[in-house]
């Protein structure tokens, strides 16, 4: 008898024990299942403008040209003053844009101050309900070179158009000058110079 109760009760130990073993390999198929649906969900869902451009190594992938610089920087002013988003959004992107600043122009512009005018510059543009549409850049066979100081610059100039809530749209300039560091183009410097009414032909 006492041998036959120790046997049953084994049985009962290993019956338990390999059901247990049965419930945790279905845990893990579970959620090895899962995981792949996620990942199968999030490649089919495309990654916003706002979200690649915070995920993207600039200095690695560093544009090669003055104009593949304002081209980027044109992306993300568009993305800053488009998307009312939060402020790590906010601050992710300024981060970015100063990846282009030269070592001069960050000196003269401490990154909190900069977050800071920016954010205010960006909810007075959100209450207007202003949007940019585009920015165009000059070609690179347009951009001026001229060595200043032993450094080799480039000048060129940013069109942006502006559609505004009461209606028309508003070409902006920028005037851009951009000196060679560790062989990167960096901007030394930007201005506004002017603004007007656009026209038909513009917003095309």
């Amino acid at each position: 008898m006492g041998k036959r109760k120790g046997s049953s009760k084994n049985k009962i130990i290993i019956f338990v024990f390999l059901m247990i073993l049965v419930v945790v390999g279905a845990l893990i198929a579970y959620y090895q299942f899962m995981k792949r649906q996620q990942e199968m969900n999030s490649d089919q869902k495309p990654a916003t403008e706002v979200e690649k451009l915070i995920a993207k190594d600039i200095e690695n992938g560093y544009p090669e040209t003055p104009a593949e610089v304002m081209k980027l920087w044109g992306r993300i002013n568009k993305c800053l003053y488009n998307n009312s988003m939060d402020e790590e959004k906010v601050e992710a992107l300024v981060k970015q844009l100063r990846v282009m600043y030269s070592t001069e122009l960050l000196k003269q512009n401490e990154e909190g101050a900069h977050i800071k005018a920016l954010k205010s510059e960006l909810e007075e543009f959100w209450k207007k309900k202003n949007k940019i549409v585009k920015y165009d850049s000059d070609a690179d066979s347009n951009v001026r070179y001229k060595t200043v100081n032993k450094q080799e610059c480039a000048y060129l100039r940013i069109t942006c158009l502006i559609t505004r809530k009461k209606g028309g749209y508003m070409q902006v300039y920028q005037d851009f000058i951009l000196g060679k560091e560790d062989g990167k183009w960096k901007v030394i410097g930007f201005q506004e110079t002017k603004q007007e009414p656009a026209s038909k032909e513009d917003v095309k």
